[in-house]
C-alpha cells in the first residue's frame, strides 16, 4: 500500500508521531490490522474513532477518514515506525 507519511507535533511525553494518509479508509484499514493489535471503537462521537495499539505503538484516526496518526514510543521508535511501515508496504489494497 503507498501513503504519505509527514511528523506531525504531539503532546505525548516520549513519543514520536506521524500521520499517514492512506488509500483506503481507517474502517478498511481496522479489518486488515494483525489479531495482536488490540482495538476500540468510538462510536459515540460526532465523527467516530478508532484507536488501536501493540507494543506501545497507538493509531488513531476518525473511521471515514483516510489519515492515521501512529505515535511511537520513544525507545525504539524508528524500529517501531520501519516495522509499521514495512507492514504497510505489504499490504496490498
Amino acid at each position: 500500500m503507498k501513503c504519505e507519511c509527514k511528523k506531525t507535533e504531539n503532546c505525548f511525553a516520549d513519543s514520536q508521531s506521524y500521520e499517514y494518509r492512506l488509500p483506503l479508509s481507517i474502517e478498511e484499514l481496522s479489518a486488515l490490522l494483525p489479531e495482536d493489535w488490540s482495538q476500540r471503537r468510538n462510536l459515540k462521537l460526532r465523527r467516530p474513532v478508532l484507536i488501536a495499539e501493540r507494543g506501545g505503538v497507538q493509531l488513531k484516526g476518525v473511521l471515514e477518514s483516510c489519515i492515521i496518526k501512529a505515535s511511537f514510543p520513544e525507545a525504539d521508535w524508528c524500529a517501531e515506525k520501519a516495522r509499521f511501515e514495512a507492514w504497510l508496504e505489504e499490504t496490498d489494497v
